[in-house]
């Protein structure tokens, strides 16, 4: 059972739950745990039966689909304060988790077996209403992703995820041309072919992992062609 400093950061959290009664949160604070996943843990895998429902309280978990082909592509991702809708979803319909969810940043996590849950919070209103929030804010996530994917010309998407992705005033970025495909939904032969592009127009020098931007307005002009 976690100790109070961890009920007050979990309440901090996700306040829902201090609007349920005293005798409820005793039974899911009895009930759930408390765990910590490194980066690339996975936590879910596709067609995998859910046991928990996750509260993130640190980290990140990013939700991805993989083709048949094994082509990643990320659907949404879930930080502090936030639950895996999928999770739920599969309750509610009786099926199996229909993604994978991985740890991206070393997360902790507080794990409400699945009946707790349906004991406890399934039927609450103030957690309805709490889902149906948490379930606008993926919904529109993942709807962002799919217009980028449907509508923008591939370079202008790279050339707005390098000028999103600097750190401060740092002009480099460590990130694969693997990673980058899978964030923009597309082929890494793609990005590289892009990237060189880029290199050979002088916006970024390339590196092993590393990309570098060089000439920032060559990107801000690429990235706002044709609006």
């Amino acid at each position: 059972m976690p100790t109070n400093e961890q009920i007050r950061q979990i309440e901090h959290l996700f306040p829902v739950l201090t609007r349920i009664a005293a005798s409820d949160r005793q039974v899911i604070y009895a009930a759930g745990q408390l765990i910590d996943l490194p980066v690339g843990q996975m936590l879910m895998q596709q067609n995998q039966q859910c046991q928990f429902i996750p509260l993130v309280l640190s980290g990140q978990l990013r939700v991805f689909t993989l083709s048949a082909s094994g082509r990643e592509m990320t659907l949404f991702r879930t930080g502090p304060g936030d639950t895996c809708l999928l999770s739920i979803a599969c309750q509610i319909k009786h099926q199996d988790f229909p993604a994978l969810a991985q740890v991206e940043e070393t997360a902790s996590l507080f794990m409400v077996p699945v009946p707790v849950y349906l004991q406890v919070l399934a039927g609450q209103p103030a957690w309805k209403d709490y889902i149906i929030l948490t379930l606008y804010g993926h919904l529109t996530s993942t709807m962002q992703t799919l217009e980028a994917v449907a509508f923008n010309r591939t370079d202008r998407r790279l050339a707005e995820w390098l000028l999103s992705h600097r750190v401060g005033s740092s002009e480099e970025i460590v990130c694969t041309h693997e990673a980058i495909a899978i964030e923009l939904g597309t082929a890494r032969e793609v990005v590289s072919r892009l990237l060189g592009e880029l290199k050979n127009q002088g916006a970024v020098a390339l590196g092993r992992g590393r990309i570098r931007i060089l000439k920032p307005a060559i990107l801000r002009d690429l990235s706002e062609a044709s609006r």
